[in-house]
Parts: structure tokens; C-alpha cells; sequence
């Protein structure tokens, strides 16, 4: 069973505000690359380089002999929904904007909330309802799937959106003698093995230089984000940390802008907008039910 440790709110925020960072940097970096290599040749690379990275520092913290750790039921499915999620977000970046996409995966508190309620058995009364309701809401007016403006990219960030809330429950759940770093190692390398497999199906291509050196920064990126994520994970709560995740919002406009000149229309800042406000009103019921 897991041991009981205070939250440390603003640790966990900082925590929440890098991995954020350093993953909108790393989706930068693959979406620039875009479709010039095959999607599993840019998932098997950048995973490589990603354990590689954690392998390093979890030698460092000398904690790699708890390597078996890999293979418990938490550790493993919370990687394995990580693998489906790394793909369906890829297919969905190289297809959307950045910022779009983004946006839409700051509803995964409210789908943790959702997840919770239908799974869990947890009680929710009518204002988390309601703030779950809005979120959703704000997510329609991001995708708006008429016939003319609805893609299957849409229809894939949606899954992504509770592949995630399922990740963060069962990251919760994993105990607390299992070393962070070793969950972010388990992270890395199924998901560089399924990069790998899908690769060989689809077939590996010659690279440029330009395309290694972004994969290798997405992979130190991508390394680093797990890092700081599984750690805010366990040192904060799921309702204390949720405010911070909307700074990736903010990175993803900003970077949107400056790569790849895609500037949201005003439904799109009204979907996120919506989004954000339900998300923090959600996280503030939650950590006033939780200190009750």
C-alpha cells in the first residue's frame, strides 16, 4: 500500500509548470520535423534517446536496481496508456494546431473527475458536475464538429483526453517504494518500443541532420517532462496541481505563433477559456472536498 505524504502544493505546481514547458517544447520540435520521417521511425528515435537520458540518471540515483519495478501491474499499464496516448497525440500534432490540440487536453482533469464518478463510484455534486459539463463544452467549441470542420484528429484527441485520465488515477495509485525515475525509465521504453515495432512495419527512412538534432532535443525534452510530471503526480494531488497544467496552453499559443503562424480564431479562445475556468473551478472544489 502506498504511505501517506503531505502535499507540497507549490513544489508540486513548479513541478507541473517544467514538465508542461518541456513538453510543448518537445511537440514543437516534433511538429517541425511533421511528415518528413514515418511516425513510428520519429517514435522509435526519440524514445531511444529518451531512455537513454532516463537510464542516466536513474544510474545516477542509483536506483536501476529496481529495474523489475518496470514490469508491476501499475508501472506497466500506466506505460502501456502511455503508448497508446503518445500515438494518437502524434497523429493528431502533425494534423492540428498545436495550440487547438493543446487545449483540448486540458480537460483531462475534468475527465479525471468524469473517470472517477463512473469507475470509482466517487460522489460528485452539481457544481463539479456542472463544471465538468462546461468544460466539455468548451472543448466542443475547440473541435466544433460540424461536417465541414470535424476531422478524425478531433475525434482522436477526445480519446487521448481520458487515455490520460485513466494514466493519472492509476500514477496516484503506484507505490511510493517504486523510484520516480524508474517509472519515467518504464515510460521511455515501452514507448520506444512501440516506436520501434511500428516502425519496422512501416519501414525506417535516411534522416537529415537537422531532423536527428530536434529528435534529440524532443528526446531530452520528453525525458525531462516525464520526470518532472511523475514527481508532480506525487508530491501534489490531482486537484492541487490541475490549475498549473493550463500554463501549457499559454506555451502552446505562443509557439503556435511564433513556428508555425497559427493564430486561434475567437471560438477557439472561448472553447479554451471555458476549458480553463471549469478545470480551476474543479480543482478548487476538489481541494476544498479533500481538506473537509
Amino acid at each position: 500500500m502506498p504511505s501517506a505524504k503531505p502535499p507540497q502544493p507549490l513544489r508540486a505546481g513548479l513541478y507541473m509548470v517544467i514538465a508542461m514547458a518541456c513538453f510543448i517544447l518537445n511537440d514543437t520540435c516534433i511538429k517541425t520535423i511533421g511528415t518528413t520521417l514515418p511516425l513510428g521511425q520519429i517514435i522509435a528515435i526519440r524514445g531511444v534517446l529518451s531512455v537513454l537520458v532516463v537510464a542516466m540518471i536513474c544510474a545516477h540515483q542509483g536506483v536501476l536496481s529496481s529495474g523489475l519495478s518496470l514490469f508491476t501491474p501499475k508501472v506497466l499499464a500506466r506505460s502501456l496508456l502511455d503508448v497508446a496516448g503518445t500515438f494518437l497525440f502524434l497523429i493528431s500534432l502533425m494534423h492540428m494546431p498545436i495550440a487547438n490540440l493543446t487545449a483540448i487536453l486540458q480537460s483531462v482533469p475534468l475527465a479525471v473527475v468524469l473517470v472517477s464518478v463512473i469507475f470509482l463510484k466517487e460522489k460528485v455534486g452539481l457544481r463539479r458536475t456542472a463544471a465538468i459539463i462546461t468544460g466539455f463544452l468548451g472543448v466542443l467549441l475547440i473541435v466544433r464538429p460540424t461536417p465541414s470542420t470535424f476531422t478524425v484528429y478531433e475525434i482522436l484527441a477526445l480519446g487521448i483526453v481520458f487515455i490520460l485520465a485513466f494514466r493519472d488515477l492509476i500514477t496516484k495509485r503506484i507505490p511510493d517504494h517504486i523510484p520516480t525515475f524508474i517509472i519515467a525509465l518504464a515510460n521511455a521504453s515501452f514507448v520506444a518500443f512501440g516506436g520501434l515495432a511500428f516502425g519496422l512495419y512501416q519501414g525506417f527512412e535516411s534522416g537529415a541532420l537537422w531532423q536527428f538534432g530536434l529528435l534529440a532535443a524532443a528526446a531530452t525534452l520528453l525525458a525531462t517532462g516525464y520526470v518532472f510530471m511523475v514527481s508532480t503526480l506525487r508530491v501534489g494531488d490531482l486537484s492541487g496541481t490541475a490549475p498549473f497544467r493550463y500554463s501549457n496552453v499559454l506555451f502552446a499559443i505562443i509557439l503556435g505563433m511564433v513556428f508555425f503562424g497559427e493564430f486561434p480564431d475567437a471560438l477557439s479562445y472561448a472553447g479554451m477559456t471555458l476549458v480553463i475556468a471549469a478545470g480551476l473551478y474543479a480543482a478548487h472544489r476538489e481541494a476544498k472536498l479533500n481538506k473537509a
